[in-house]
């Protein structure tokens, strides 16, 4: 591990400086803070695995160097877009292309680099027969860097299409399928070998492909679950209303507490929203969030329905909304109507 280290002394004070260079970039980003810690931890990790490999003794410095190179430019990029969000760009757009093209672009970067990579523990397509067939590991590796190279573009071509919700599914199919075909292919390579009467000596260790399948399923389902969990039901009483949310903390509002109350369409749509803490999904946004209408403000809504309830309580903005227009539509008369009666 120290020969690594002294071999590679120039790419990691270079990244590190890069590292730095982010975090100071956007040392304003207060909800970045933690994350940053992240990347630092992740680097530190990552080198750590890659340097305690033997075989990366033998392996490509190119391949390395990219390896090295990766978590260094994504906190760059990271804290470019915190600053600048934080100078009052648009977070939409900006987050949307550092999704897309910046994944389209790191996909792309790798898919050239996979078939130099040769044999090793910690890079590559690291399952049971490409770790214990030299020429699977090649064959693999030759294949799933076009495969990479595909799902990049794909990726960038999403971006394209960037509201629509299709082009969000087809870029996380397009992701989930460049790992799951490059395995695919392995195992096949591996049966084709069988196939033809040469002997394998292919040793599967039970506890680690349980282990490896646990997580990939754990994975899948936290994933699939952070996309679409959640709930918001609002409740009448006679002097409040409630508001259950499974996803965040409930929210109870006086009738007396209300200021004003108006009924508004596509308000939040292009103007600069974004969380500041809170939950975002593909179904629902609730917690505190900020732009350039409203300022600092707390929402409640379907991300189904761009039309809004929207209040002042006690000096603070509150925004929610049904699942549709016409569910809105029924909240907004309802507290209008309770709002009324509180004040004969």
């Amino acid at each position: 591990m120290k020969e690594m280290i002294k071999n590679y002394r120039g790419t990691l004070i270079s990244s590190g400086l890069v590292i730095l260079a982010g975090i100071l970039v956007g040392f304003t980003s207060i909800q970045g803070k933690w994350l940053n810690v992240f990347f630092i931890v992740m680097q530190c990790v990552l080198v750590t695995i890659i340097f305690y490999d033997n075989r990366n003794r033998q392996q490509s410095r190119k391949v390395i160097g990219m390896t090295i190179w990766i978590i260094p430019v994504i906190t760059l990029i990271y804290n470019g877009i915190a600053r600048l969000v934080n100078m009052g760009a648009d977070t939409e757009n900006l987050f949307m292309a550092l999704i897309y093209y910046g994944t389209g672009l790191m996909f792309m970067v790798i898919g050239n680099y996979l078939p130099k990579v040769k044999q090793n523990n910690t890079i590559g397509i690291r399952v049971v027969w490409t770790l214990q067939d030299e020429e699977n590991w090649n064959a693999t590796h030759r294949f799933s860097g076009k495969i990479w190279v595909a799902s990049s573009i794909l990726c960038m071509l999403c971006g394209l299409f960037a509201e629509s919700i299709a082009a969000l599914v087809l870029y996380i199919v397009s992701i989930m399928a460049a790992a799951i075909i490059s395995v695919l292919y392995s195992y096949l390579f591996y049966k084709k070998k069988i196939g033809t009467g040469e002997k394998l000596k292919i040793q599967y260790n039970k506890k680690v492909m349980v282990v490896y399948g646990i997580v990939t399923i754990l994975t899948i389902i936290f994933i699939t679950v952070t996309l679409f969990w959640g709930s918001i039901d609002i409740h009448f009483q006679d002097n409040n209303f409630t508001i259950e949310a499974q996803g965040w903390s409930d929210y109870t509002v006086a009738y007396t507490q209300i200021d004003s109350i108006s009924y508004e369409e596509n308000l939040l749509q292009n103007s600069n929203d974004y969380r500041t803490n809170g939950l975002g999904n593909f179904k629902y946004a609730m917690g505190n969030f900020r732009n350039d209408v409203y300022g600092n403000y707390i929402r409640y809504t379907h991300s189904s329905c761009h039309s809004y309830v929207v209040m002042s309580v006690d000096g603070k903005i509150l925004v929610i909304n049904g699942e549709n227009d016409s569910a809105t539509e029924e909240i907004y008369h309802t507290i209008s109507e309770k709002m009324s009666r509180e004040l004969e």
